[in-house]
Formats: structure tokens, sequence, C-alpha cells
């Protein structure tokens, strides 16, 4: 099987740092074919609000979806799994930073209230 890539007129393989879920990608997918969401969630074998759920980011690509996602629209399931790999580790990193700034900004207002109490 051939492997997807989305190639620019450079003729590299054109990669973003934007956080995407891959149901974004689905969806933009769909659109792009003309193809009905409900009519192509009942092919993936998912109910209309799941597959409603996918293309919102509420629930993620596992490997068995990836695999039927690969046999309907001819794109390779490692693809698939390439953005939902990627979506969960920006979303880990930012809620990494996240708390690694909240710890910053309660140390530093700890040491605020020990000088002003002293």
């Amino acid at each position: 099987m051939k492997k997807y890539m989305v190639i620019g007129r450079n003729g590299e393989e054109i990669q973003t740092n934007e956080t995407l879920h891959p149901g974004e990608v689905i969806g933009l997918e769909l659109d792009a074919r003309g193809l009905k969401k409900t009519d192509f969630a009942e092919q993936l074998g998912l109910s209309a609000s799941h597959f409603s759920e996918l293309l919102h980011a509420k629930r993620h690509v596992s490997e068995d979806l990836a695999l039927r996602l690969e046999k309907l629209l001819d794109i390779d399931a490692e693809f698939w799994m390439r953005i939902q790999t990627k979506y969960n580790l920006d979303k880990k990193r930012l809620a990494y930073a996240d708390a690694q700034q909240n710890a910053v900004v309660q140390e530093e207002e700890g040491v605020y209230k020990k000088k002003k109490k002293g």
C-alpha cells in the first residue's frame, strides 16, 4: 500500500505545527469528496452521534477505525494514527506547560506572601 502524504509545490511533505484532530481532517476529506457524513458514518459502522463526536474532537481514532478509514478513503491507517498521536502529544504538552506555569505562579505567590508577613 502506498504511503499517503501531503506534498507541497517544492515536492516535500507538508507538515504543520497546528494541533489538528483527525476528525477535522476526516470532515475536510469528506467535504472535498462530496460525501455525506451520515452515509459515511454508516459505511464505517458508526452511529451518527459517535461519528459526530469524532468530527468534533470528542472521540479518538483507534487502530480499528484507522483501518476502516484506510479501506474507505484509500488513505493509509498509519496516516490517521500519526495525526491522532500528534494530537494527543500536543494536548499533553499543553497540559504540562499549563501545570508548570501554574506551579511557578503559585510558588511566586507563596514567596510574596512570606515577604509580606515577615
